[in-house]
């Protein structure tokens, strides 16, 4: 590699992880979001051969409401998240009606359900969540708290809400 390679690829990389560092996570009100039912009964899932263990199911239609006034004209990444459940691990597989991405995330982890610029205060979706978990889950009914957020590029002369 020639020295003006090697100096062309450092400045690259050191572009890259300005970029990378720069880059500001904050957490969505998504207060106005509500599941139809309000509530969902965890459910003993029939066993089959290949789920010796069986385990817990719920099916539940969320109706998503996401405030993002103060980041209207700017890029960013929106994540679902299920924080970890000390108790048992819970998986969420979704399909979603528009705006937002289809997924699945596990408790403890978080999954990208919208990317581009944000032009509108409310992201807004209706979704058809499946929630599943072991034999170890403990009661048929609990609140979960996924939550919502954003990650925005930081770019020079904006300031965070």
């Amino acid at each position: 590699m020639t020295p003006t390679a090697r100096r062309t690829a450092a400045a690259l990389l050191l572009a890259l992880a300005a970029g990378a560092a720069s880059a500001e996570t904050h957490r969505l009100d998504d207060s106005l979001s509500h599941t139809v039912p309000p509530t969902a009964q965890m459910q003993w899932r029939p066993q089959t051969r290949s789920d010796v263990d069986g385990g817990m199911e719920a099916w539940v239609r969320v109706n998503i409401r996401i405030d993002t006034q103060a980041w209207i004209g700017r890029s960013g990444r929106v994540y679902m998240v299920l924080p970890r459940d000390e108790s048992a691990t819970l998986e969420a597989v979704w399909t979603t009606d528009g705006q937002l991405l289809a997924g699945r995330l596990v408790s403890g982890e978080r999954a990208l359900v919208y990317a581009g610029p944000i032009s509108a205060g409310t992201l807004s979706d209706q979704m058809l969540v499946r929630l599943r978990s072991g034999p170890d889950w403990q009661s048929a009914s609990r609140r979960l708290h996924f939550h919502f957020e954003i990650d925005t590029d930081s770019t020079p002369g904006t300031q965070r809400p």
